[in-house]
């Protein structure tokens, strides 16, 4: 029985099994009792004298507790549930099953659940002293959250150990502990943390990756960097050994184009960042400014629709009346281009930053992955920077404040999760390059919650606004085309209207944007909210009409997403290779790797999809173009029966689906079933 005990009545049992340690970090321990509250009952049996008893199970907590009413933080008469049990005959073992059955807390749990609390605001300091522990084992545990996530999923697996995994977050480039991750996975004591640090500092990198394109080769070696290669591999295939010499190089070129930036626009800073990628962290340490766009002059408004109006006459006279290749045709052209050039110039002269504004903001650069220059297209700022020039909307007296067939070999349900992903970035990214579809799927999806507004439709889309989130936790794909190209599309999107310090003055100037600026802005919101779906036989990740979508739009997957020893190959099973093998090249290219050990076979196989490989050329364009089924948008959807929503009780696994629409809805009958009411009684009922 559950009853309510005071403190100074409780004292502890002999037969506590917990004898050492008793007193480690109590202070600790109590703080995060006084910011959380007891969260776990204690364990009593009652003495002779009336309303005192001994605890059997929580020793600590008794300790705890006594060290908060000692220092004042509870009051000396605080009350604590118990559990009281009715004699002391079985008290040893449950003590013993307490504390035996305790396991300590996954790292990576504790980075996830202390990432969550950074990711809301709070501060480390904050966080440290809510659970009781130091400020430094905090940001310890939020780096690992920031790790690869091989690397992450590793450690939450328990296939690393937490040094393993503090070895590799000594740099914060993720594409370098990718690279190192997957050397020393094969590689003879490449599971100690001495190793993995050195070759974290002094690992080769290959001859395309973006670093290195960026320096380039001639630079690299003329600084004295070393190559190691096969004389018949491709030159991208070369070894670049002294790391450290390209991370310095590409560190001073990056340094010298923000110098340059920085004098030539007048800003207040440019951080050079040398990733392919501006990490969030680093973009949330500072404060985004959005400078506000000025409403255009009268004599800019009819400069405009005169150049809008001499723009359709020529569009006209091209399409009816003069022949491509005259000089007439031309000469059209070139006049179409220069009035591009005029709305341009009259667009950004409405955007122009006040000096005393842009001496105060910065910005970023750092390597596409191209291996090019990238320019951050947002601006930043150390401090919140209030524009002068943004005008004031609110009148007297108005708040201004913010109020199918079967897929062969079954895959592993984590590899479903990140193809899942992999795949949904690229349909991400077609989507946000396609504003008519966007904005078909936009009308299409909202009609479509209204007919079933009674009911559950699995459409994979959140469309409220707010990006669908990735089913495994600091997933991380920056480095693929897709992911790049929606980093792209984002920066590209126009947020004057932003800057605006009321809702309707944002609404406004939103509005006040051009259909392509608001289109943009459809298609990319509306492509961030799909959920990651995959070509699968079954489960919760299928959903036929994304694979519709796809064909919709036309995605060539093998252009956006190759098969890798990392990614696919050296996660499935021996067969599922060999079965690729023979798709590409038939039983005889099967037959040439089955005995091969499953490591070289997911790099033979991981060589030939990406266009390697000494073969016929036949067997090479198959390979390069070769996918596994659940990557393709293929699947054709079928008709499934939704249930009413009030079927789902709070908890029930969307998996459970179509147990409850087997068991719950009559779809040929269209009848209540089971005794339920019809829709009528339940209102009048409600």
């Amino acid at each position: 029985m559950i009853q309510s005990v005071k403190v100074k009545n409780l004292s502890l049992s002999k037969d506590n099994v917990r004898k050492s340690n008793r007193d480690l970090d109590i202070e600790s321990f109590a703080a995060t009792i006084a910011a959380h509250g007891l969260l776990q009952n204690l364990v009593v049996t009652p003495l002779k004298k009336n309303g005192h008893f001994t605890v059997k199970a929580g020793g600590r907590r008794l300790r705890a507790l006594q060290h908060l009413i000692a220092t004042g933080v509870l009051p000396a008469d605080h009350e604590v549930p118990a559990l009281v049990l009715a004699d002391d005959a079985d008290s040893t073992e449950a003590s013993l099953a307490e504390n035996f059955g305790r396991l300590p807390m996954n790292p990576a749990d504790e980075a996830t659940a202390f990432n969550h609390f950074i990711d809301k605001g709070s501060s480390a300091e904050d966080v440290a002293k809510r659970f009781g522990v130091t400020t430094r084992f905090v940001e310890q545990r939020v780096r690992l959250a920031e790790l690869a996530p091989s690397i992450f999923q590793a450690l939450a697996a328990g296939e690393i150990s937490l040094g393993v995994a503090q070895a590799y977050a000594v740099t914060g480039d993720t594409d370098r502990q990718a690279r190192v991750f997957e050397q020393m996975k094969s590689a003879y004591y490449g599971n100690q943390p001495d190793n993995i640090r050195r070759a974290i500092l002094n690992g080769t990198v290959k001859a395309n990756d973006a670093k290195a394109r960026f320096v380039g080769r001639d630079a690299y070696v003329a600084a004295g960097g070393r190559i190691e290669g096969d004389l018949f591999a491709n030159e991208g295939d070369e070894n670049w050994i002294d790391v450290e010499l390209l991370e310095d190089l590409a560190a001073k070129k990056l340094e010298e184009a923000a110098a340059e930036l920085t004098a030539r626009q007048g800003l207040a800073f440019v951080m050079p960042i040398a990733a392919t990628h501006v990490p969030y962290d680093t973009e949330r340490q500072l404060h985004e400014f959005h400078p506000t766009a000025r409403p255009l002059t009268e004599e800019e408004k009819v400069r405009v629709d005169e150049l809008a109006a001499e723009n359709d006459s020529l569009v006209e006279q091209l399409e009816t009346v003069l022949s491509d290749g005259t000089d007439e045709a031309e000469a059209a052209n070139d006049r179409l281009e220069a009035i591009e050039r005029e709305l341009d110039e009259l667009d950004a002269s409405r955007r122009t930053v006040d000096p005393e504004i842009r001496a105060q903001l910065g910005t970023f650069v750092y390597i596409g992955g191209d291996g090019e220059v990238r320019v951050h297209t947002r601006m930043f700022s150390e401090k919140p920077v209030v524009d002068p020039n943004a005008p004031i909307v609110a009148g007297p007296g108005e708040d201004e404040s913010e109020g199918s067939v079967e897929q062969g070999a079954k895959l592993s349900a984590t590899l479903v999760d990140e193809l899942a992903t992999q795949r949904r970035q690229i349909l991400v990214a077609h989507l946000a390059s396609d504003p008519a579809t966007a904005l078909d799927l936009t009308i299409f999806l909202m009609a479509q919650n209204m007919v079933f507004a009674n009911n559950y439709v699995r459409d994979h889309s959140t469309l409220k606004a707010s990006p669908s989130q990735f089913p495994i936790f600091a997933f991380r794909d920056e480095g693929s085309l897709a992911s790049q190209t929606i980093e792209d599309q984002r920066q590209a999107l126009d947020t004057s209207w932003a800057g605006f310090d009321t809702m309707t003055a944002r609404f406004d100037g939103f509005r006040a944007l051009d259909d392509d600026a608001r289109g943009a802005w459809v298609a990319f919101v509306v492509a961030q909210t799909l959920e990651p779906t995959l070509n699968v036989a079954d489960g919760g990740r299928l959903n036929g009409f994304h694979d519709h979508l796809g064909r919709v739009l036309g995605i060539e997957v093998a252009q956006w997403w190759r098969p890798t020893a990392a990614n696919f190959f050296g996660r499935v099973k021996k067969d599922v290779m060999l079965d690729a093998l023979e798709d590409i090249g038939g039983p005889i290219l099967r037959g040439r790797y089955k005995d091969a050990k499953k490591s070289d076979l997911a790099a033979t196989c991981a060589s030939l999809c990406n266009g390697q490989g000494i073969v016929e050329a036949e067997i090479r364009e198959k390979a390069s173009a070769w996918l596994p089924d659940a990557m393709r948008f293929d699947a054709v959807e079928k008709p499934e029966r939704h249930p009413t929503r009030s079927t789902f009780l709070e908890g029930d696994d969307e998996d459970d689906l179509d147990i409850i629409d087997e068991e719950l809805v009559d779809e040929d009958a269209r009848e209540p079933i089971d005794g339920d009411a019809g829709d009528e009684d339940l209102s009048e009922a409600a």
